[in-house]
């Protein structure tokens, strides 16, 4: 769980770059 969370998070965090650029 821990790891899929993490996974998630780093998904989320390269989607909100990828919008911002």
């Amino acid at each position: 769980i821990m790891a899929q969370r993490a996974l998630a998070d780093a998904m989320e965090l390269m989607a909100n770059a990828m919008a911002q650029e």
